[in-house]
């Protein structure tokens, strides 16, 4: 009985400690959507009403639209790119026997160690000659660098958990190489190839550091849009803004969950 009773406690404390996290998680970004419908001009409470001026701001300034699809067409570039290039990497090292297999790990993940900041001059200084700097070609190349550590390390995850055998099974009946690679190898390694591509657009469409080396007046992302609207005017488009981009999150989240589920998704 104390057993039991103990065990209760326990539950109902751990309980209360998930929950006070998640609501210390959720908090901030639920904050957000009360402020973009604030009426006054102040990006704080208390609210003075409730209005969509703010974002009608969003769609009155050209530069917000300019820097959002900007930052979309940079991250589906990216996306692609490291999708192909990872895919490649990933099998070469799970399945082939490549030489220096561990020095190559290594060099896939040291964009995730190395501070943003120097990978930046870095890309600054390689760009620069060859005419790359200021231009979504330049900023397309450097989130394929800082995007690829992402997708190597979800795709060998994935290679890895699918048995060679069955692979070799279709071939044994007749497959070709081809055959058995779209009609058995892709729709297992279809969730991770969906949690690569998910991770690499978040990362891509959220970089900030790398970008301010790279943009310029007519090529300027999202993040780094929104950061030189603010350091000369505070007001609740902003909070417009990062309400939008909750609400695509949350629909791609939704997406997700209908067509194959969080379990299967994040099954690497």
């Amino acid at each position: 009985m104390r057993t039991e009773r103990g065990t209760g406690c326990g539950d109902a404390v751990l309980a209360v400690y998930v929950g006070a996290v998640a609501l210390f998680l959720v908090l901030p970004v639920a904050i957000v959507l009360p402020v973009s419908l604030n009426a006054g001009g102040a990006l704080a409470f208390p609210f003075e009403g409730l209005s969509l001026r703010w974002y009608r701001n969003i769609f009155a300034r050209p530069e917000f639209v300019r820097s959002f699809l900007t930052s979309v067409a940079v991250a589906l570039t990216a996306t692609a790119a490291s999708l192909t290039l990872g895919a490649a990497a990933a099998y070469g090292l799970v399945r082939g026997r490549v030489p220096g297999r561990g020095l190559l790990q290594v060099l896939f993940v040291t964009p995730l160690v190395f501070p943003s900041i120097a990978y930046g001059v870095a890309l600054l200084i390689l760009l620069t000659p060859l005419g790359l700097t200021r231009t979504t070609l330049g900023l397309v190349l450097a989130h394929t660098v800082v995007t690829l550590p992402y997708v190597v390390r979800t795709l060998a995850a994935t290679w890895a958990g699918v048995d060679r055998a069955i692979e070799e099974a279709a071939e044994l009946l007749g497959a070709s190489r081809l055959q058995a690679f779209r009609h058995v190898v892709l729709p297992l390694i279809r969730p991770g190839l969906l949690a690569a591509a998910t991770f690499s657009l978040i990362i891509s469409f959220d970089e900030f550091t790398v970008s301010l080396f790279l943009v310029g007046r007519d090529v300027v992302t999202l993040p780094l849009q929104i950061y030189y609207y603010i350091e000369y005017v505070i007001d609740p488009t902003v909070a417009a803004i990062s309400t939008i981009l909750v609400g695509l999150t949350v629909a791609v989240v939704m997406t997700i969950e209908k067509s194959m589920g969080f379990e299967r998704f994040f099954r690497l």
